[in-house]
């Protein structure tokens, strides 16, 4: 089926409500010492993200963010 709406799609948010459900077991593969202390979901975003907050082992505090981007059909071999 052909996507006609992207900016987001439905798979585009569906997929970045998967990966933050994800986030404990995300956080079992980091160093020992280093922890997600927070999550922020932004579904409707043209690309939705999840931004991670996170503690580094010395206490230092990190951003990751993750951005779903779903190429056009087009695009797709």
């Amino acid at each position: 089926m052909r996507t006609r709406f992207y900016n987001p799609s439905k798979l585009e948010v569906s997929f970045a409500r998967a990966v933050k459900d994800l986030t404990q077991q995300l956080e079992t593969k980091l160093d020992e010492g280093e922890r997600v202390i927070n999550t922020e979901s932004i579904h409707d975003a043209d690309n939705p993200m999840v931004i991670f907050k996170l503690e580094d082992k010395e206490g230092d505090l990190h951003e990751v963010v993750v951005q779903i981007i779903q190429r056009p059909d087009s695009v797709v071999k």
